[in-house]
Order: C-alpha cells, then sequence, then structure tokens
C-alpha cells in the first residue's frame, strides 16, 4: 500500500472518529442544557439527575475516545506491530536465546555435549571454557563416528600475536605460548580417541578472531568480544539450523577450512 494511500485512510479514520464525537458531544451538551433548567423539572428530580449524568457521561466518554482513538489505540498498535516484527526476525534468525552469561547456566553445554556428533569450534583459546568441559570432551573424544574441528588463531603469525596481546593484555610471548597451550589440549583429545574414537583436527587461521562460535550438530552458539580493558560480560547467541544465524556461522567455518581457505589443517595426517 502506498504512503499517500495510507495517509488518506488515516485522514478519513480521524474525520470519521471527530464527527462521531462532534455529534456525541453536542448530545451530551443538549441533555446539559436541557437538565440545568430546574423549572422544567420541579415534578421530575429523578429524571432530572438522570438526565445530567447522562450527559456528563457522554462529554467525558467523548473525551476519552478522542484520546484513545486518535493517540493510544495508535500508540498500542506501533508497539504490537514493531515486537511482532521483532519476533519474527528472531524467528528468521533461529535465535533462540540471548544471554551475557557464557560460561554460567544459562547455556546448557552440557547437554550439547552429550548428544553431539558434529563439534566445531573457533576461539582464540578458550582456556576457562575447555577446563571447565574437560570431562565432556573426553567422552566426545571416544564417541565412535563423532567429529571435532577446531579453529585457533596462527600462533606463528606475528601480527595476529600482537593483536591478541594487545585485546587480552599479554605480552607477544605469552599469548603465543596460551594458544600452544590450546593445541596441545586438542592433540590429547586425538590421543584420547585412538583409532575409534572422534576424528579431531585443528586448523590455525592467520587472523585474530572477533567472536568465537561453536557448532553443536543442529545448535550454534556465537559470542562476541569486549573491546574494553576490564573484563566485562558479553553478548551470547544461541541459534538453531534453518536460520540466518545458523548459517552464518556454518558458512563462516567452512570457508576457513576448504582448501582455497586461509586456514591451514596441522593435524590432517595425524589421525
Amino acid at each position: 500500500m502506498a504512503l499517500n494511500d495510507i495517509k488518506s485512510i488515516k485522514e478519513r479514520v480521524n474525520l470519521r472518529t471527530l464527527l462521531i464525537a462532534l455529534v456525541i458531544a453536542i448530545i451530551g451538551i443538549v441533555f446539559l442544557w436541557v437538565s440545568a433548567n430546574d423549572n422544567w423539572w420541579k415534578s421530575f428530580k429523578v429524571w432530572q439527575t438522570v438526565l445530567q449524568n447522562i450527559g456528563a457521561l457522554l462529554m467525558v466518554t467523548v473525551a476519552i475516545s478522542l484520546l484513545w482513538e486518535l493517540y493510544g489505540k495508535r500508540a498500542f498498535l506501533d508497539e504490537v506491530l514493531a515486537k511482532a516484527q521483532i519476533s519474527k526476525e528472531l524467528t528468521f534468525a533461529g535465535i533462540t536465546k540471548i544471554t551475557d552469561t557464557f560460561h554460567r547456566q544459562d547455556i546448557d553445554w552440557k547437554k550439547y555435549f552429550y548428544t553431539v556428533n558434529k563439534l566445531d569450534i573457533f576461539f582464540a583459546y578458550g582456556r576457562t571454557w575447555r577446563n571447565t568441559h574437560a570431562d565432556e570432551f573426553q567422552k566426545v573424544a571416544v564417541r565412535k563416528g563423532a567429529r571435532i574441528r577446531i579453529v585457533l588463531p596462527d600462533p606463528e603469525d606475528k601480527q595476529v600475536m600482537a593483536e591478541l596481546a594487545r585485546r587480552f593484555k599479554y605480552s607477544d610471548d605469552e599469548i603465543k605460548t596460551i594458544i600452544r597451550e590450546a593445541e596441545a589440549y586438542f592433540r590429547n583429545l586425538i590421543n584420547s580417541a585412538g583409532t575409534n574414537g572422534a576424528k579431531i583436527d585443528i586448523w590455525f587461521l592467520p587472523a585474530a578472531p572477533l567472536f568465537t562460535f561453536y557448532r553443536f550438530d543442529r545448535v550454534g552458539i556465537l559470542a562476541l568480544y569486549t573491546h574494553r580493558r576490564d573484563r566485562a560480560a558479553v553478548p551470547t547467541f544461541v541459534c538453531e539450523m534453518g536460520g540466518t544465524l545458523y548459517d552464518y556461522i556454518r558458512k563462516e567455518f567452512e570457508a576457513m577450512i576448504t582448501e582455497g581457505g586461509l586456514a591451514k589443517c596441522v593435524t590432517k595426517e595425524e589421525n
């Protein structure tokens, strides 16, 4: 519908509302005027009172109705439509939860680990998160037919190390050591998996992560980084397969590790 058509409809509705209100207001004024003449109502005091009340009620009703029809109802409708649009957009994105408690119980990590067969991870090093879920990682590692793929920043890329060192307030050598620890952690998982467990591969990406994400089969979890010097809660989004956010996570990961992508696999021949 064209903008001019919408404007025309609003003008007609406004005019109709004002005309109806005017008619009711006139009736109310007439009732009040008639009931104000005591000489006419000497023997009908009850009816005079009734007429006065009706007239006053009509006047109040007109005032309230005008405010509601011209302002209140439209503001309420705009709010409902805005929320409906947001809900529609969240559904389209496949987002099921938004939280700022990445390491707490708002995200049921254990449930995702318990059922996962295909796990993709992209982060700077995830030391706290890895240690928190060490038992869950061991269980996935020995799960036959499972797959774990990890993308880490390339510890031999000096520019990447400098950026991450600045971001996390470490020296270049310290951040390199921490990422090597993450690499060693997942190499130990490869040893735990053996020949019958999960297939585990590690990639090094020559870029500093702008966010982290995890893909547990049909569920994606994306967490932002803070740009402040101090540690702070960060928005974390949980999404499901079929939504645009999940598709974004999947495509980003695949673009990193596919042939011709930026990341290089450092465990391709090891398991």
